[in-house]
């Protein structure tokens, strides 16, 4: 088995190739047992990885306006980067959050990249599921709401979203990172969305 990155593996499948190592995404890893779904057939089962060192790194994650406090075991040589997306296992609920990285601090200070092995905290904001804030504007008013959605969940300037009772047509969506989207056809996925400006349609 050869280790292709630190969510990837090339190992061999019990189901599509036995014989032939095939590349695989890591699901969970306790220990040298990692759960991995093939990329090739969708199958999942488990293998034995060889002995890496590890890093037991504080991770403070942010969704909405609560934060919930994690260690997640890396590489200690992988390098955490500003935006990366990773996975947060959380033992007591048995599931497992994704999340990107808004902040890495090292050393005391706040940094863009760092290997696991130097850094002292990431702060991160879940991604899996989302609040999006919604601004309707009926001509007289201006109305906020939130929805609670998944992450990858598409939302389109220019379309009609049915919002409660209400319909409204979006007509930007201000960016987590990157400005605003104006143009009619623009599409974003809830998680990189900040706010969505919208117009009642009665």
């Amino acid at each position: 088995m050869n280790t292709r990155s630190d969510l990837q593996i090339t190992t061999t499948c019990p189901t599509c190739s036995p014989e032939e190592p095939r590349l695989h995404h890591i699901i969970r890893q306790r220990g040298a047992e990692l759960l991995v779904r093939c990329d090739n057939c969708g199958s999942v089962h488990t293998v034995i990885s060889k002995p890496v060192r590890t890093a037991s790194v504080r991770t403070i994650v942010s969704r909405g306006e609560d934060s919930e406090r994690y260690t997640i075991e890396l590489p200690a040589d992988h390098e955490v980067y500003v935006g990366d997306e990773l996975l947060v296992d959380d033992p007591s609920a048995d599931e497992v959050h994704l999340v990107e990285v808004a902040s890495v601090e090292s050393g005391g200070r706040r940094t863009v990249v760092a290997t696991a092995a130097e850094i002292d905290t990431i702060w991160a904001r879940a991604i899996d599921e989302v609040t999006v804030k919604i601004a309707i504007h009926d001509g007289t008013r201006t109305e906020s709401v939130r929805l609670q959605v998944f992450g990858d969940q598409e939302f389109t300037v220019g379309a009609i979203e049915k919002i409660g009772w209400k319909n409204a047509r979006i007509i930007r969506i201000k960016m987590h990172k990157r400005g605003f989207k104006k143009n009619k056809g623009d599409v974003v996925l809830a998680k990189d969305i900040k706010r969505i400006f919208a117009e009642r349609i009665r």
